[in-house]
């Protein structure tokens, strides 16, 4: 249980091949108040084939998880940090595969309400040539170490938080469809 109750958390995943469900590195960053109250991550052993791209991409292989919980050992740990909250990931890439790992691992699904940090930059920067994380966080001015769970995670959170200073929408105003006005 966090305290105090964040505002909202942020969820990244790394895979370890192109199935979703391959989960070998969870990170989860919660913010209350537009401070961090909260960071956690493991490695998870995906107990499927690590892809030599995949590894490239994020430098974790099969030796870096040895001995680490598979995700269905630490389930309830990402679940009491999302159920019932508001989380973050950038893009739908974590949604499906935390979605998918829990049917792979036989586990109930996550009860959260998603808001995509890509979405929000889009509405944010429009004029920027991508709204990819590292771009985002080069343009932000951020510490970051892309394709880190955690790190990746922190940032997608300091996304949504430098756009809420930077247009005055509120949080809950990110959850609803942008209506652009008629002139």
């Amino acid at each position: 249980m966090l305290h105090p109750e964040p505002d909202f958390v942020v969820i990244d995943v790394e895979t370890a091949c192109q199935r979703y469900s391959s989960i070998c590195q969870i990170g989860i960053v919660a913010f209350r108040d537009g401070r961090e109250v909260l960071a956690w991550e493991t490695l998870v052993d995906p107990r499927d084939d690590f892809s030599p791209f995949n590894t490239r991409i994020h430098g974790i292989a099969a030796a870096h998880v040895e001995g680490s919980p598979c995700f269905g050992e630490v389930h309830h740990i990402v679940d009491a940090h999302l159920s019932g909250r508001l989380t973050v990931s950038h893009s739908s890439f974590d949604r499906q595969a935390l979605a998918k790992a829990c049917a792979v691992h036989e586990r109930e699904g996550i009860a959260t309400r998603w808001l995509d940090s890509v979405t929000v930059a889009r509405r944010a920067w429009p004029h920027l040539p991508n709204h990819k994380l590292g771009t985002l966080a080069r343009h932000l001015g951020l510490v970051h170490r892309h394709h880190d769970a955690l790190s990746d995670a922190r940032a997608a959170g300091h996304v949504v938080l430098h756009a809420i200073a930077e247009t005055g929408v509120a949080l809950a105003e990110w959850l609803h469809p942008h209506r652009k006005r008629k002139n």
